[in-house]
């Protein structure tokens, strides 16, 4: 009878740590449960943006108007005989800072490259 119950208790701890830790355990159920909800969302945005994209190559085929106007801000694009005028804005003038002051003097026994190093000694 012992026997029987040391060897029900080693099943019964089997199967816990398979449940718990194993294959399909509650752990990785959880992660994968995760995993699918992020994979939903991007989805959706994807979906949203093939949407957006599928409109515009609609507008694209049934309007002849929209592929030069796309042509002309996309691309600069312009007609045979056309002119291009480009304005610009009259330039905004700049405050210039105040003069900083001039900088401290080098010794020039010093190489102007070296770095002031401090070293401690016990």
């Amino acid at each position: 009878m012992r026997w029987l119950f040391i060897g029900l208790v080693f099943l019964l701890l089997v199967f816990q740590y398979r449940l718990w830790f194993g294959e399909g355990s509650f752990a990785q159920q959880v992660q994968l449960s995760r995993q699918v909800e992020q994979q939903k969302s991007r989805n959706a945005l994807l979906a949203e943006r093939n949407r957006i994209l599928a409109e515009e190559v609609e507008g694209l085929r049934e309007d002849p108007g929209a592929i030069e106007e796309r042509a002309r801000t996309d691309l600069g694009m312009i007609k045979e005989d056309e002119s291009f005028f480009l304005v610009l804005e009259k330039r905004r003038e700049v405050k210039q800072p105040k003069e900083l002051p001039p900088p401290p003097p080098v010794e020039e026994d010093e190489p102007r490259d070296a770095m002031p190093v401090e070293i401690f000694s016990e």
